[in-house]
């Protein structure tokens, strides 16, 4: 039985004035997306700058999350760590938080090998109750898993799922055509990119995960939902007017754009820690003019999950 639909929106971890974790505004934001229309809520991955948050913030996070979903959606959380101990750890603190599944990003300093990747998700699924999602991201791990990997890790007993991502729409429907082709029976398959996850629904993937439908979740689910529907025609038109906002986001700081994204609409999720720097005025200028246009295009879905 499937876990997750559509769209898993990624929220950010907002901060208060002193620099701690604002759990009410996480209830907020977890909320506003639920009611958008997602059909489940990552924290802790990317977006929710994992690795600058301590073992106790991070569960405190994920507590919140469950708090706020109040059992309408599916919670994932990011166990992300340098060594396969913090790992496990905070498995189980996410566990013991109420998490519905776990999100696992092969994070190390030096590029892990296949072998490595292997043992960390046995590892892992061995010691966590919950089910464990494979993140393929190579950019910030700088771990490429080909096709034949990833179903090897897929197959170990306890993972639920895959988040995969490749550079382009070609690319996208060529790789979600291998990997279900050669998917182990109830593994859900989904793809990350706050454009070229669409694709991945359009070619079959289960979930299109998104770290910009944390912030505007109306948008990305009135997207999901025509893309889950195999509406390609209608997709491709909404996703034309969330591109450019989707390109500035990504050249602007990927995170540090999209807390930026939140700011402009009005919530207050605080700055990216340290040494993370927000984008500057001329940056957040820019994003306002993306960002007005994609509310003038979508006024009409999800007008109050993304209202200023």
């Amino acid at each position: 039985m499937s876990l997750f639909g559509p769209l898993v929106a990624y929220v950010p971890t907002p901060r208060s004035a002193d620099g701690a974790l604002a759990p009410d505004v996480l209830g907020h934001l977890v909320d506003r997306v639920v009611a958008a229309g997602a059909s489940g809520v990552c924290v802790l991955g990317s977006v929710g700058t994992f690795a600058y948050l301590d073992p106790a913030t991070r569960r405190a996070v994920v507590a919140a999350a469950v708090e706020a979903t109040a059992g309408r959606v599916p919670v994932m959380a990011g166990v992300g760590a340098l060594a396969t101990r913090d790992v496990r750890t905070l498995a189980r603190g996410a566990q013991d938080a109420g998490a519905d599944a776990l999100l696992l990003p092969t994070t190390s300093y030096l590029p892990l090998t296949d072998d490595e990747v292997l043992g960390l998700v046995r590892d892992v699924t061995e010691a966590a109750g919950p089910p464990v999602w494979i993140y393929h991201n190579p950019v910030n791990t700088r771990y490429d898993f080909s096709v034949e990997a990833l179903l090897r890790a897929a197959a170990l007993p306890g993972v639920g799922g895959v988040k995969d991502r490749a550079p382009d729409a070609n690319a996208v429907r060529a790789r979600a055509a291998a990997v279900l082709g050669g998917a182990p029976a109830g593994l859900e398959v989904g793809y990350s990119g706050d454009v070229l996850g669409a694709y991945g629904l359009l070619a079959g993937a289960r979930t299109w995960h998104s770290a910009l439908a944390g912030v505007l979740p109306g948008p990305y689910a009135a997207v999901a939902h025509l893309a889950a529907q195999g509406d390609e025609e209608g997709t491709l038109a909404l996703l034309d007017h969330l591109a450019p906002l989707v390109d500035l986001v990504m050249g602007s700081g990927g995170p540090r754009a999209i807390h930026a994204v939140g700011q402009l609409l009005g919530l207050p999720l605080g700055d990216v820690p340290a040494p993370l720097r927000m984008p500057g005025p001329d940056v957040r200028a820019e994003l306002e003019v993306a960002l007005g246009a994609v509310l003038d295009r979508f006024a009409d879905v999800g007008a109050a999950s993304t209202s200023r």
